[in-house]
């Protein structure tokens, strides 16, 4: 299948769930849909970038991403909402989304909307560690008040990862947290590198038989673009670390471009707005 029509198809699937998210359900229902929801605009941030080579869209299409998750945040608290299954913490790559996508004020509003606490039966505990440390260090970025906290959780990282010390991907992201905070640029790029592999490994991995492509046209575009590799690169540079001049597999250049980023409209302001949801 061509990259157009998993385009196409891509847009399709976004087109309805935003008619799901319209009708009104409560959130209780939604996660699945939301999270979806999310991955399919990433996926046509991804394929913006491929078929256009448009980074404007490419970031607006990231924050719409993230705009995805802060509302189902937002109206989960609201609503009282108990799927802690889709709140946990480290259900969404919502934060990459917006590094990249250049917001990181909206970074700092879906940490401070997401769970506190480890939800045990819906994440690992070394996953929430690493969303948790980041979300801190992106707080900290913005207000210079959570460098301590991001520590706090790089230790605890570094623990429930010595108790899984075959899992080469949290061995690594580890190493990369513990060089950002250091800061140790010269720790930091062979990490980076290393993490290139494994998720890229991980992201072929993933079997694409053609009923998963049709019924997730965005598992495609996750083998072509890793937003998780590009929020690193930003990570990097916001510690004051120059990226070497290469191309990483999944990381291209193209999308690392620096510069003014437009904001993107809130759909989902716009709905609440029209619908009264």
């Amino acid at each position: 299948m061509q990259l157009n029509d998993l385009h196409d198809l891509n847009l399709d699937a976004i087109q309805d769930y935003l008619c799901i998210v319209a009708a009104g359900h409560p959130m209780a229902v939604m996660g699945e849909d939301m999270q979806c929801l999310s991955r399919a605009f990433q996926a046509r941030a991804v394929y913006h970038l491929l078929l256009d080579f448009d980074l404007a869209a490419f970031r607006m299409n990231l924050q719409r991403s993230a705009h995805a998750r802060r509302y189902f945040l937002r109206k989960s608290l609201d609503q009282g909402s108990a799927d802690a299954l889709f709140v946990a913490l480290s259900r969404s790559d919502a934060v990459f989304d917006c590094i990249v996508g250049g917001d990181w004020p909206l970074a700092k509003e879906i940490c401070d909307l997401s769970p506190r606490e480890w939800t045990r039966d819906g994440e690992y505990e070394e996953d929430y560690c690493y969303h948790a440390l980041l979300h801190a260090y992106v707080s900290a970025t913005l207000d210079r008040t959570g460098v301590a906290v991001a520590e706090a959780w790089r230790t605890r990282f570094e623990t429930v990862v010595a108790d899984i010390p075959e899992s080469d991907i949290d061995v690594t992201r580890l190493e990369l947290c513990t060089a950002l905070l250091s800061p140790n640029e010269e720790e930091f790029w062979p990490a980076f590198e290393r993490l290139v592999e494994i998720s890229a490994a991980a992201a072929a991995a993933v079997p694409l038989a053609d009923g998963r492509v049709f019924e997730f046209p965005w598992l495609t575009a996750e083998r072509y673009i890793s937003i998780e590799l590009l929020a690193w690169i930003a990570l990097a540079r916001s510690r004051g670390f120059r990226p070497p001049q290469q191309e990483y597999l999944r990381c291209p250049s193209s999308a690392r471009a620096n510069g003014h980023v437009e904001s993107a409209t809130d759909v989902f302001l716009q709905m609440e707005a029209q619908f009264d949801l």
